[in-house]
């Protein structure tokens, strides 16, 4: 198997005990910020309890008396899924490399446990498992697909696929009006953003009189067959193959116009691949950009600060009443963050908006704590295409669940060495996978 660690260098004096690894994103303990349900296998049904009100009225002797009811218990579910991560390291691949003295010698130069190599991988491997939970509790997406040329290639991330992270549940319910629009505040708009997103759009005009094609949408090939003409042949093509294109990533919307085939992404920014090829008679056809896709870029000046009030703004009431107990906190982009403190900045009231929160320096708006997610903005760029790179989420830990067995079995590794096939191993399995409790409880932008 492969090593975790290989090297091309030789031998120079350097320091043997000094190292220093390469700086990720990892961000402050995630469970400062969500509520964590352990003992998980399979998943937990949480239990959801209406409140009651207005119960008291006027006196009324006996069974006169309307006595109060309404209150109803309805149920949601954390499922979770086993994840595992694993890898391997043989003690040869450090020859030629300064430390290479502190090897052991003779068939155990193999086993590196107990040396400074195991002390290096232990670090990189416990900062890759910390920068994995993070990223796929919070951007998990089993539909996700690989994205090439900035658009879905039909082949699931295997980085994302295996649970639905917080923000795509979020994202979800209020495409689905859960989550009802006033508590979604729309960040692609041209009083926020310097490039407003937009949706890409592709006419595939098919041609011929006979036999079939495929339309190849996203990396992935449909079959058009022709009947009696054109336009019915494409209005086939969409009744057969529209839903299923819908709930792939990207929620591609499938309509056709006479003898086109119309695609559009469902997410603004997000490009698409469309192809025509002929597979038997002479069905075929030729594709056209009809609307090309354009990403949002920077935010405006004061963009941050605004986005901040739209969300205080759009609190329900019960999210609202929440302030009290000081469990409201906002999570942001980095490019969120930056404007508002660009905006504090220019007023000169930064200090002013700082409080000292668990002996951190945390920025505040409106009293509430502004957490910087710096990782958001690495993997919606590198992993997503840069695709509604501007978001943020205002709630309460107690509403984001994230499901596991234990308490810290992400971070509880097993190591041995093989004598078998002389690899020092190092694996981590425990389960995961998350939830969003009420849609009262949170506020959106993206």
């Amino acid at each position: 198997m492969a090593d975790l660690i290989t090297h091309s260098l030789s031998f120079t004096k350097e320091s043997l005990r000094e190292y220093f690894i390469k700086p990720l994103f990892v961000e402050s303990d995630i469970r400062d910020l969500i509520t964590v349900r352990t003992d998980l296998k399979t998943g937990e049904k949480l239990d959801l309890i209406s409140e009651l009100d207005k119960i008291t009225k006027g006196y009324a002797k006996g069974t006169s008396f309307t006595a109060s009811t309404g209150v109803t218990i309805t149920q949601k579910t954390v499922s979770v899924v086993k994840m595992k991560a694993e890898v391997h390291q043989n003690g040869r691949a450090f020859v030629n490399y300064v430390k290479q003295e502190l090897l052991r010698k003779g068939y155990a130069e193999n086993d590196i446990s107990g040396t400074v190599f195991e002390e290096i991988i232990l670090s990189i491997f416990f900062r890759a498992l910390a920068r994995d939970l993070q990223r796929q509790i919070f951007l998990g997406d089993t539909l996700k697909e690989v994205i090439a040329s900035n658009a879905p290639n039909g082949t699931l991330d295997a980085d994302y696929k295996e649970y639905n992270g917080l923000w795509t549940q979020l994202m979800n319910a209020a495409a689905a009006a859960t989550i009802p629009s006033g508590q979604v505040v729309d960040a692609n708009t041209s009083a926020l953003q310097t490039t407003v997103a937009v949706a890409n759009v592709k006419t595939a005009t098919l041609t011929g009189t006979s036999g079939t094609a495929n339309v190849t949408i996203n990396g992935v090939a449909y079959l058009a067959t022709f009947n009696t003409d054109l336009t019915t042949t494409a209005a086939d093509f969409v009744s057969a193959h529209a839903a299923t294109i819908l709930a792939r990533y990207g929620k591609c919307v499938v309509t056709s116009s006479g003898a086109d085939i119309i695609v559009t992404a469902g997410i603004p920014g997000l490009n698409t691949t469309v192809a025509v090829a002929n597979v038997s008679g002479n069905l075929a056809g030729s594709v056209a950009n009809t609307t090309p896709a354009v990403q949002n870029t920077t935010l405006k000046a004061g963009a941050g600060k605004a986005i901040l009030t739209s969300l205080y703004n759009s609190m329900t009431p019960e999210l609202r009443a929440q302030r009290l107990s000081g469990a409201l906190a906002y999570m942001v982009t980095s490019s969120i963050y930056d404007s508002y403190m660009e905006s504090l900045e220019a007023d000169g009231t930064e200090q002013a908006h700082m409080k000292l929160i668990d002996g951190v320096q945390r920025l505040t708006f409106r009293g509430i704590p502004v957490v910087e997610r710096a990782d958001w903005d690495v993997h919606i760029e590198n992993d997503f295409g840069g695709v509604r790179p501007h978001r943020a989420i205002l709630t309460i830990p107690a509403n984001l669940i994230a499901g596991t067995d234990g308490q810290a079995d992400d971070m509880d590794a097993e190591m041995w060495y093989d004598q078998n096939t002389q690899e020092n191993k190092f694996r981590v399995e425990y389960y995961a996978g998350t939830l969003f409790l009420h849609e009262k409880f949170v506020s959106l932008a993206y």
